[in-house]
């Protein structure tokens, strides 16, 4: 957009500010003057007495009386907006640096006032924000960091990224001349690209001015106005100086620093621009000029001719290099400030989500109308990040499409407990069996003694359905300050009542330790070398005990810290170190400096959580293990009003048929695929699977698993994604994401035109950096299973409305084959996986209510029925679909298929180490009906 000039803008600041200060001194100098001049001084000669006072005010009403009353009134208004004049001077004078900042604090401010200060606060305000904008007018410039602190701030959020693939290199000459164009454009590139090197993109910083919007930005500095969700996804974890963040793209405040990623040759240079290169570039004498494939050329959409990667061996060669030089993965995850987590930790985070959400199904009543719990985002970057580190390497392809990023190193052992990295390896939590104790000091001692509990209980997420072989006890009173929505007691962390009695189990876990040891000694089978960073099964385990010393039991702290050894016992002080103790001193970041480090020259930083981070972790076991977050106790399981039935009602046998009920049998879900109405059906519900023109068999076998990931983000996204996302989920590597985008989109478009024989029109529409299924060539099972889901849902229940509900839910679990991507190792799909889920179980759960009652026909219970075995087949774990299973089977008198169901579920809850509700087992468990007699 275009902008006035500095020029400009200083003249009519100038012309603001000289109208506003006339003004002010009218009122403040000009008013008492004429009052002055009219009626003289508001005070008078000689003071009257109060006698005096009241006979002047017994007399008639004249001219010159009124005529005094009138000047009172003036001075008394004049003196009232002095004074208000001096405190918005005070106000504005103090919010200064705010105003410098952000000028609409000034209209904040006046809008906050009454109206009999907003004339003063309207008078100095509008001065000062003349007078600011006079100094420093609002230009489109971009402002170089004064601070350290704040260069290494926008060099984070704006990583320079690697130069795509195809790029022709940049002259040196033109490398060189591209900060100058920069420079010459108001713009200062961050990281300009070293000359002599491929054309790399650069970054700058840009003020948002009034008026400014993402979309003006993009086509005035990159040249085209759909690339404004670069900006977009650059800049939307940024904190800006006010403190907020861009969450809605359609919302940015002046002020605001944003990063604008930028090629040295998109800004225009002071002089006249060279003739344009042609963007096919000739290949050498001695390679064959390339083919173009069928499908090039032929396209109307963006890619239609446009996008033209270089020829394989060029990029097979270039990908080759670029992972012979990828060095090993970090050991350490950040999740934002202040906060860091080890692999090790993060993999148990992983294996808790799968205990997360099954008991978010556990606990969820079927109520359409709830919102579906999100996991946090903290455990869910980390969760990812663990998934990738423990997927299987993916083996050299020359032929791969995509190239993904550097996933993290290998977690430790399943058990073992990290406390912090050194040299880019986890440290191992034997590092604090010193003898005598140790002790963290410092303002980090907190975050790294939280994220110590932390890894400690994901380890014993690891273990699970077996013992922790680590674990910690702690008072109660540090516990609440680290993390205080624990319970007492909950898996590998034991909160004391006090010091004393940590002390306590310290010592019997001393003695346990030296039986089990006695014991292995007279066993002969107990004989052999023991292997190290392995996890023995039997045994007490290590204990850490974690406690802030107090003169009472220095002591005896004391004592048990001289009897520290790896793999039995850990003493650990917050604050005052314990005499003979080492002492660390950590920093904010985790950073320790121990009182001796010659053995280990590189300092080791510690693992370090804040209280929020700790919080939103703690919330996520807790949940994984049934219990809500925040309860010192958990109640026990109570029964919904509505699954109370007493014992006749499932043991009755069922009534004979009436007229009424038709002779019909039950409903089954059709196996068949429904009508095919577009040239292209996709299947992410069970399997992903491509069907084309109505045909049965499907096409695209051959596609690879990524095109396959591609198809099912974009299909659980109907209205699109931005590329930058795309990027994320999948884990592209940021150097080149743009071209494996295109190498997805250029995979599907030759699957899908061969199929079809459509090729005037893209199947995956582009609109910048939106990626969407073509609305009109595409359709998805699982946009027919969420519509057939909305019309079950708008029936009312009512009995005249189960027939209609009954038949949407139907429809809607034909094309329910199984979960979300079923077979694709996707992290990313599990969140929308058990979302269906839900949906699926909700719905059908509502109907096994009402199939419940004992008016319902048999035919609406054998229907109900049906819907009930096919969702348990594919969650046999759900334990509410269970509940109602057996509950109508006793109904209709099969009591050997409750028995069943109620098997099944058992065997798949004690391979997650889980036990059914007293609620379920009490619907299989014989009530004993007679009464004793006396």
């Amino acid at each position: 957009m275009n902008h006035p000039p500095p020029l400009r803008q200083r003249l009519t600041a100038a012309a603001t500010a000289g109208g506003t200060l006339a003004l002010t001194l009218a009122l403040l100098a000009g008013m008492p003057y004429v009052l002055w001049r009219a009626t003289g001084l508001p005070w008078p000669e000689h003071v009257p007495s109060f006698s005096e006072f009241g006979q002047r005010l017994t007399q008639p009403v004249s001219d010159p009386l009124m005529t005094d009353l009138l000047a009172m009134v003036g001075w008394v208004c004049w003196a009232a907006f002095a004074t208000t004049v001096v405190r918005e001077t005070c106000w504005y004078t103090t919010h200064l640096p705010q105003l410098l900042r952000d000028r609409h604090a000034h209209d904040e401010h006046v809008a906050a006032l009454s109206m009999k200060g907003s004339l003063a606060a309207l008078c100095i305000g509008t001065l000062v924000v003349a007078l600011i904008g006079l100094w420093r007018p609002q230009t489109v410039s971009a402002q170089q960091p004064s601070s350290p602190g704040e260069v290494r701030t926008h060099i984070t959020a704006t990583a320079p990224l690697v130069p795509a693939l195809g790029q022709p290199p940049t002259p040196p000459a033109a490398a060189a001349t591209a900060p100058a164009r920069a420079m010459t454009a108001g713009l200062t590139p961050e990281r300009p690209g070293p000359p002599g090197k491929a054309e790399e993109v650069e970054h700058i910083e840009y003020t948002v001015t009034e008026g400014d919007t993402l979309w003006d930005i993009a086509h005035t500095h990159m040249g085209d106005a759909l690339k404004w969700p670069r900006i977009y996804a650059l800049n939307k974890d940024r904190v800006q100086s006010d403190g907020a963040r861009l969450t809605d793209p359609d919302l940015i405040r002046p002020g605001w620093h944003l990063t604008i990623p930028i090629a040295p040759s998109a800004t225009p240079p002071p002089t006249p621009a060279p003739a344009p290169v042609p963007d096919a570039t000739p290949s050498p004498p001695s390679a064959p000029p390339a083919q173009p494939t069928p499908d090039q050329g032929t396209g109307t959409g963006h890619e239609a001719g446009g996008e033209h990667t270089p020829a394989g061996p060029d990029r097979h060669d270039e990908t080759a290099a670029r992972k012979t030089d990828t060095e090993p993965g970090p050991a350490a995850i950040g999740l934002g400030e202040a906060s860091l987590i080890g692999i090790t930790a993060a993999a148990g985070l992983l294996a808790a989500r799968r205990y997360w959400y099954w008991h978010q199904h556990r606990l969820r009543e079927p109520n359409h109308e709830a919102e579906v719990p999100a996991l946090s985002p903290l455990v869910d970057k980390a969760a990812q990040a663990a998934h990738a580190a423990t997927r299987p390497p993916r083996p050299p392809d020359p032929d791969a499409l995509v190239t993904h990023r550097t996933p993290a190193q290998k977690p430790r052992s399943t058990g073992t407990v990290t406390i912090g990295v050194r040299d880019n390896a986890e440290v191992l939590l034997d590092e604090l069996a010193r003898p005598g104790g140790c002790a963290w000091t410092g303002p980090g001692s907190q975050g790294a003694a939280r994220a110590l509990l932390v890894g400690i209980l994901t380890a014993a997420e690891r273990r699970r359905p077996a013992p922790p072989h680590v674990t910690a006890i702690v008072p109660e009173h540090v516990a609440e300050s680290l993390l205080p929505s624990l319970p007492a007691q909950f898996t590998a962390l034991t909160q004391s009542a006090d010091t004393a009695a940590a002390i306590r189990a310290a010592e019997q876990h001393l003695i346990a330790h030296a039986r089990t040891q006695d014991e292995q000694d007279t066993d002969p089978a107990a004989t052999g070398p023991t292997i190290p960073d392995s996890t023995p099964e039997t045994g007490p385990g290590t204990l850490l005990l974690l406690t802030v010393p107090d003169a009472a039991h220095t002591g005896q702290l004391q004592a048990l810290a001289a009897r520290s050894h790896p793999g039995t016992l850990i003493v650990l002080t917050l604050g005052a170190p314990l005499p003979g103790a080492a002492s660390w001193h950590i920093t904010d970041d985790g950073t320790t400096h121990p009182d001796t480090h010659a053995q280990h020259p590189s300092p080791l930083r510690l693992f370090h959580l804040t209280p929020e981070a700790g919080r939103d972790m703690a919330e996520v076991l807790l949940t994984a293990h049934g219990q809500r977050p925040r309860l010192r106790i958990l109640p026990a399981p109570s029964r919904h009003p509505d699954d109370e039935h007493p014992d006749d009602e499932h043991t009755d046998a069922p009534a004979a048929p009436t007229a009424d009920d038709p002779p019909t049998r039950p409903y089954a879900l059709e196996a068949s695929r429904p009508a095919q109405t577009k040239p292209v059906r996709l299947h992410v519900l069970g399997p992903i699977t491509l069907y084309a023109r109505g045909h049965q068999d499907p096409v695209g076998t051959n596609l690879r698993s990524e095109v396959h990931e591609f198809l099912a983000l974009l299909a659980a996204h109907p209205t699109g994604l931005l590329a930058s996302d795309i990027a994320d989920k999948l884990h592209l590597d940021p150097g080149s994401d743009q071209n494996a985008l295109k190498n997805l989109r250029r995979a599907v478009r030759r699957a899908l035109r061969a199929a079809t024989g459509i090729t005037a029109q893209e199947f995956i529409v582009l609109q910048g950096e939106l990626h969407k299924l073509h609305p009109e060539l595409v359709e998805t099972d699982l946009a027919d299973f969420n519509s057939n889901l909305q019309k079950a849902f708008a029936v009312p229940e009512r009995e005249e409305m189960q027939n209609d509900a009954l038949s949407a839910v139907r429809d809607a679990l034909a094309h329910y084959r199984g979960p979300f991507a079923q077979g694709g190792d996707y992290l990313w799909a599990d969140a929308i996986r058990e979302h269906l889920a839900m949906k699926a179980t909700d719905v059908t759960l509502r109907l096994a209510r009402q199939a419940e009652h004992a008016d319902a026909t048999s035919r609406e219970r054998d229907a109900v029925l049906t819907l009930l075995e096919h969702l348990s087949t594919l969650h046999p774990d759900h334990e509410r679909l269970a509940q109602h299973t057996i509950r109508l089977y006793q109904a209709t008198g099969r009591h050997d298929a409750a028995r069943h169901t109620y098997t099944r579920l058992k065997r798949h809850l004690t391979d997650l180490g889980l036990e059914p509700e007293p609620a379920t087992q009490a619907l299989v468990t014989p009530r004993t009906h007679s009464r004793q007699t006396r």
